[in-house]
């Protein structure tokens, strides 16, 4: 009677543990995500207009983050100013070919795991581990990350630093090879996740 007892607690307490877990989906007008470096010129950054991803997150209780990923179309990548007004597209265009969008053109993020977890009220910081692809080639990023529950959504902030020859490219040159771009960049995050 007690083993009966102990199995309907666990299948109950499991079914619960389901329950507090939903899908969301990035909601692609409300996240702004941007990559930022520099040049012999002036600094760059570049948004990302073209984005889409799922995550399965359990707010009750604890907060966890069950799965994770994000991608972005390497072409939708536009360079702004300081001010939001684009560019012209030549630097774009040396942007894609660095990163070799025609045959690579998804840029892909994959959480594999959270840690250092600590919340206070609607807000959760963390470490987040996952693999990040760019132009064809995967490395292991461990970045800080700040997340807000707000009724069905949840906004993740923070930022991870990388160079870009870690992925095999080359920081691309412009007016032969008078403007340089530097090796360091960094992804600023900024999305936002719905039910």
């Amino acid at each position: 009677m007690k083993k009966i007892q102990l199995v309907a607690l666990f299948i109950l307490g499991l079914g619960i543990n389901l329950f507090a877990q939903d899908t969301y989906k990035l909601v692609e007008a409300k996240s702004k995500n941007l990559v930022t470096g520099t040049s012999t010129l002036h600094d760059w950054r570049c948004i990302a207009e073209k984005q889409s991803g799922t995550a399965v997150i359990k707010t009750d209780g604890a907060f966890e983050i069950k799965s994770l990923y994000a991608r972005i179309a390497a072409k939708s990548l536009k360079s702004i100013k300081e001010n939001g007004s684009y560019y012209d597209g030549g630097m774009d265009k040396n942007a894609y070919k660095a990163l070799n969008a025609d045959q690579y053109p998804e840029i892909v993020y994959t959480l594999s795991g959270i840690s250092n977890v600590k919340t206070s009220g609607n807000t959760s910081t963390f470490t987040a581990t996952g693999s990040l692809t760019i132009s064809g080639k995967t490395n292991k990023v461990t970045f800080p990350v700040k997340a807000v529950v707000t009724g069905n959504s949840v906004v993740f902030t923070g930022s991870v630093k990388f160079k870009l020859t870690s992925f095999d490219i080359t920081p691309p040159k412009a007016l032969m090879g008078t403007i340089k771009t530097g090796d360091d960049v960094t992804v600023v995050l900024n999305s936002t996740y719905s039910k």
